[in-house]
């Protein structure tokens, strides 16, 4: 199905967009989008069918976009959840066709903060064992006096299996990478719940807690962002789908991308149930019901 005339065409189409100049948005922020009056900052599970302005938009590279491609990013009947609302993010294989992701801001200062998210990688979603990175959620590094790429943590898709990633300590003397693959395998069409419970923090009292479906799958001390960039900030939150192989800026890359065969050229991931909250929060105050 994914291998259509009108796919390949709807490819060709985002290829050529990507090219094109977007409108930018001035980018909202901390103050605007959270709100300190309860122990959860932020809310959103798009049941209005439209979005927040709090939002910002990412396609492929490009950031701030004031509207979004539909075709990347939109607000859907979630799948199996009767009742209630989604964002569908998709990205078609096509020279730097590669995200679509929306995102909050970041904050000063190192903060302790609470996420909650609901996930779908829907039933026809196809295996890719030589390219299986797909970020769904990611907690990212701004740049400072120099620019961090690596974002402080993700959670991805990888093969059959979801993976977490980290990136800390001094990025330009080669930052901290660590890796935890969870036991759980990824179930195509199931709804997963994700709880993160973070301590950012350079130092020594960061933590990193992560529990999926209600289990605890990763407690992690010690450092977890950069400490070495001439700036103190809580990383900005992003989701959806950042496929990593189809961004071909460098021209190694784009060799590969034009020799490979792809074996899902289609990839699409749904959202909702977004919750942020603080300090004061608890694992139940964010938890998908």
């Amino acid at each position: 199905m994914f291998r259509s005339a009108a796919l390949i065409v709807f490819a060709t189409v985002l290829a050529s967009a990507a090219d094109a100049p977007k409108a930018k948005s001035k980018a909202p922020t901390a103050a605007e989008v959270f709100d300190p009056k309860a122990p959860v900052l932020f809310a959103d599970d798009f049941s209005a069918g439209t979005f927040s302005a709090k939002w910002r938009f990412s396609q492929n590279a490009d950031y701030g976009v004031v509207t979004p491609d539909p075709e990347l990013i939109r607000i859907v009947d979630a799948p199996d959840l009767p009742g209630k609302k989604a964002v569908r993010f998709s990205v078609v294989r096509a020279p730097d066709v590669f995200r679509s992701e929306i995102s909050l801001p970041h904050e000063n200062g190192w903060n302790e903060r609470w996420y909650g998210e609901r996930v779908l990688i829907p039933k026809e979603w196809v295996r890719d064992p030589a390219k299986p990175v797909d970020i769904v959620m990611q907690w990212h590094a701004l740049p400072g006096n120099f620019r961090a790429t690596y974002p402080n943590l993700e959670i991805s898709v990888n093969d059959d299996r979801w993976l977490m990633r980290q990136s800390f300590g001094d990025p330009k003397n080669k930052p901290t990478r660590r890796e935890t693959k969870f036991d759980d395998r990824v179930q195509p069409g199931v709804w997963t719940s994700w709880v993160i419970h973070a301590k950012w923090s350079p130092n020594d009292d960061g933590l990193i807690q992560v529990w999926k479906d209600g289990k605890l799958v990763a407690d992690l001390k010690g450092p977890n962002t950069y400490g070495t960039i001439g700036l103190e900030y809580t990383p900005y939150l992003k989701t959806g789908i950042y496929h990593p192989e189809w961004h071909v800026s460098q021209e190694g890359v784009k060799r590969r991308f034009d020799a490979d065969k792809p074996v899902a050229p289609h990839k699409v991931v749904y959202v909702t149930d977004l919750k942020v909250g603080d300090a004061r929060a608890k694992y139940e105050d964010v938890v998908p019901k």
